[in-house]
């Protein structure tokens, strides 16, 4: 079973989308979010990751700077 998610937004360059699914990486741009309120930190892709591995699947992401990201889940068949 397959399941994509995109976004619209400005999508990520390719050093980042190297890194995005490592324990406490954050990007550039998402460090603040509207200007004022902090961002994230850092951990929700990487559980995001090791939930599905756990499961036995694979969580990948594509992106081009631009065009939003794409985060993929791929769960095996039971």
């Amino acid at each position: 079973m397959e399941l994509a998610i995109q976004d619209s937004g400005p999508g990520l360059k390719a050093e980042d989308l190297d890194r995005i699914f490592d324990r406490f990486y954050r990007t550039d741009s998402s460090r603040q979010r509207d200007g004022e309120v902090p961002g994230g930190s850092g951990l929700g892709l990487a559980i995001a990751r090791s939930i599905v591995q756990a499961h036995g699947g694979q969580l990948s992401a594509e992106s081009e700077a631009g065009k939003g990201l794409k985060v993929i889940v791929r769960l095996p068949k039971k």
